[in-house]
Parts: structure tokens; sequence; C-alpha cells
């Protein structure tokens, strides 16, 4: 099994978003799957911009010159892409947006009624056959994920994918201020990966578990108040 694994948190290594990604490639590497992770903050990708010369001039091959191509090749080898990437004004990171406006380029300009009784277009190349998130979201709601779990599904079928699963751990400002909390989800993230890579998908029971809020509210809030301190003094502030 070869996944393709996309770090999409303009943080990069720093973020809880790659702590997430970390762990569940560790528990896919000890299930024997190969895996590729690509800390897209590092790449130059740029925005789609709608020429259509992948569709009309060269079939398949973006016009665009530039990091996505190191990228394409991992898409069309791999059986997973495991997007990963925090809520961004409720949805997936521009980093993220950027990539999979790119993938457009494997589509073809023709238009045919797909298995969903959907009118879409059919491919020059395959994405991968299944597709994987990863998120997190400052906010400790587990609603702040609505958006981008529903745009998330809907580039898998679009591209002729399904959605196998979702790791989604809300609360993240608290989290980064109290980083053991965190810690008992990894281990279970790293045994969904271990499954993922021997059973090509994670049992939703587990996934349900994993995605419940580790602190309440109240909680959250007492500990992100840590936060909002240092950034007073960041600001030059003395006080509320």
């Amino acid at each position: 099994m070869n996944i393709i694994a996309l770090n999409g948190s303009a943080r990069g290594l720093r973020g809880v978003t790659w702590k997430l990604l970390n762990r569940l490639l560790k528990g896919l590497e000890e299930g024997g799957a190969q895996t590729h992770a690509i800390q897209l903050k590092d790449h130059v990708i740029s925005p789609c911009s709608a020429c259509l010369t992948c569709m009309h001039k060269t079939p398949g091959l973006c016009a665009i010159n530039d990091d996505m191509d190191t990228i394409y090749p991992y898409l069309k080898d791999s059986d997973i892409l495991i997007m990963a990437t925090p809520v961004y004004v409720d949805n997936m990171s521009a980093q993220m947006k950027a990539v999979m406006d790119r993938c457009i380029c494997c589509l073809e300009p023709f238009l045919r009624i797909d298995t969903a009784d959907r009118v879409r277009h059919p491919f020059s190349w395959n994405m991968p056959g299944k597709f994987f998130l990863v998120s997190t979201s400052g906010f400790p709601e587990t609603e702040s994920f609505a958006p981008l779990i529903q745009t998330y599904r809907a580039q898998a079928a679009n591209f002729g994918s399904y959605p196998i699963g979702e790791i989604c751990i809300p609360g993240s400002i608290a989290l980064q201020m109290a980083p053991h909390l965190l810690e008992p989800r990894l281990d279970m993230i790293q045994h969904a990966g271990k499954m993922l890579s021997k059973q090509g998908g994670v049992d939703p029971s587990l996934l349900e578990e994993i995605n419940k809020p580790i602190v309440t509210r109240e909680k959250y809030l007492e500990i992100a108040a840590q936060y909002e301190a240092w950034a007073r003094k960041s600001r030059g502030e003395t006080g509320r």
C-alpha cells in the first residue's frame, strides 16, 4: 500500500496538525504501508489559472511549472491520499486548497454520468482511490469541522475517489498550551494508522473515540487563558 500524506498546515512541523499526521503515519508504517509526507508550506504552488490547457491542449498536464510537478507522481502512484489541514476560516488551508485545485488536470473536458448518477468529468489519470482527512481546529466544538468534512468528501467524490475516514481533533489552542493532554489520543491515532494499513480502513467506533473532544469547553477556556495572557504580553498589554 502506497500512501501520500500532504500536511497543509502553514506551521509545518510545529503545528498540532503534524503531530496528528505524524502518529498516523507511524502506525501506517508499522502496518507495512509505504508512506511519503510532504510539507506544503515548503513548496511553491501557484493557484490554478483556469487556462484549461490541461484539458484542451496537453491532456493530463498542468501548464504551470512549479513544485506541483514533484507532487503529481505521488498522487498517480498512491492508493490513499491523506489530507492533513487545520481548519482555516471554516475550511482547509490555502496551501491545501491550491493543491486540490491544481489536480483538475486529471480531468477530461468531456461529460459523463458517474456512478453516483451525477454529471461529472472522466479522467485522463486517476487520483488515489481513497481519501483520508486529518484535521484540528482552534475552537473546542466539533461542529467547527462540518464545512471542511463536507468539502473533503465532495472533492473525493469529484475525483472518483472514496472518503474512508476523518480524524478531527478540536481545541488545538488548549492542546498547544497543555500538550500532555494530547498524548493518549496520539496513541489511539497510531493504532488507527496500523489498522488502516492492514485492513484498508479504520473501525468507525475507534474514529468516534478519537474524535471526542479532549477537554470540556470550560477546561478549554481555563487552559486557553494562558494563551490569552501570552498574547496580551506580546502586544504590550498589562491586564484585561
